[in-house]
């Protein structure tokens, strides 16, 4: 025998029972069988000289009885195949499910999983069943088992469907509570900022906070105020800082079944690696380069600025991650496009802010942006370098002392 790499030969093509269609890999020698929806059902064939292994298959068709009919051109012969007691099974769960016996289908389907728990295409196949049956969620049990989001999503609309029509007047209701509350929260911190501005002084830790939303809405004047006004400070930028961090884990953890299929495990500890390394990198990157193209801003200005610049990522991914739970997979583009733009709004703050902190042109900005991008780059090869040599060197001295302990 040999083992075939690479894509695929396909050579001939035959249409079976149950709109069943079967290929012929001929660079594996193997003949693989699908469902109408492209699931495979299941594979045979192989090289070698024992009965039924084939050496070139070149044609296949099936009978009106369902037997398999292949030519081989080497063996110069046609070989005839029978389905098996588990190939019966799955085929007389399509026919079943095709002739709208959703019942049958469904105890068909179950017991193939007897015989192969791990088989996708049986709790799809059951999936579909409940669905045409109308028991939607049931249906989103079993797509959910084989990680189909476009059968679980199709089945969620049923049930969103059937929600809404059973709450039509309070979704409205809801929708204008949130925008109200929303539109007096962001009135409230218009009136504390202003308030601010006017009564000079120290500021209070509320304030601090709260001229956040200044910053992200007013960037030009909102960054010069953070840092020759002192508008903001340290422990407040360590707080958004902290913030992002759990509003990542959130995500992580909150998102809805569409965004998360396979419920990925995740940790608070990899988000605040996943936060605090790039802030961090970038924070010290820039500082070093600014500082020798006479940037103005210290560190901790840059800090600051940059913490200040993460509220939209905040103030968008918990509302788009509360609504991925509620959403269908043709609608979760638009989460998506509001993360992207979360992320290009942080962005251009964190531009505008080294822009003012540092008080360059809008070219110089973006060649020191440019530089510190290729300086953490640098940065982080320098760090998996020396780490790499630090796990050798370990590791010798490791060996190097059992070695001694052996040989005493």
């Amino acid at each position: 025998g040999s083992t075939a790499v690479g894509a695929s030969k396909i050579v001939d093509v035959a249409v079976g029972p149950e709109k069943t269609w079967s290929i012929i890999d001929e660079k594996r020698s193997k003949i693989f069988t699908y469902d109408e929806q492209g699931n495979l059902l299941f594979a045979f064939g192989d090289f070698g000289n024992q009965l039924g292994n084939l050496e070139n298959i070149e044609g296949l068709c099936y009978t009106s009885d369902g037997k398999l009919l292949v030519l081989d051109k080497i063996l110069d012969n046609i070989t005839v195949y029978q389905r098996t007691e588990y190939g019966d099974i799955i085929i007389r769960a399509l026919a079943n499910q095709n002739s709208r016996q959703y019942d049958r289908a469904i105890d068909d389907w179950f017991e193939i999983l007897k015989r192969n728990s791990n088989f996708d295409a049986a709790y799809i196949g059951i999936g579909d069943a409940y669905y045409r049956n109308g028991e939607y969620a049931l249906a989103q049990e079993y797509y959910k088992a084989a990680y189909d989001t476009e059968g679980w999503s199709k089945a969620y609309a049923e049930i969103r469907k059937e929600w809404i029509g059973k709450y039509v007047w309070t979704i409205p209701i809801f929708i204008v509570a949130v925008v109200l509350i929303v539109s007096k929260l962001f009135k409230k911190a218009g009136k504390i900022n202003k308030q601010a501005a006017i009564a000079g002084g120290k500021r209070t830790f509320v304030e601090e906070l709260v001229y956040g939303f200044h910053v992200i809405f007013h960037p030009f004047d909102g960054f010069w105020d953070l840092k020759h006004e002192k508008r903001g400070s340290l422990r407040a930028a360590l707080v958004y800082l902290v913030v992002t961090v759990f509003v990542f884990f959130y995500q992580a953890i909150g998102s809805g079944y569409l965004v998360n299929p396979r419920e990925n495990q995740t940790s608070v500890f990899i988000h605040i690696i996943g936060v605090l390394l790039p802030i961090m990198l970038w924070v010290i990157s820039n500082w070093c380069l600014t500082t020798l193209f006479e940037g103005e801003g210290s560190l901790k200005d840059i800090f600051i600025a940059c913490c200040y610049a993460l509220l939209p990522v905040v103030l968008i991914f918990i509302p788009t991650t509360i609504a991925s739970n509620f959403v269908l997979l043709e609608e979760l583009d638009l989460v998506n496009v509001l993360n992207s733009f979360a992320f290009i709004w942080a962005g251009l703050l964190i531009f505008s802010g080294m822009m003012i902190t540092h008080d360059y042109t809008v070219s110089k900005n973006f060649v020191t942006i440019l530089g510190t991008l290729v300086a953490m780059g640098f940065v982080m090869f320098v760090a998996i370098l020396f780490t790499t040599l630090v796990a050798k060197i370990v590791s010798f001295i490791a060996n190097i002392v059992t070695e001694i302990g052996y040989r005493l």
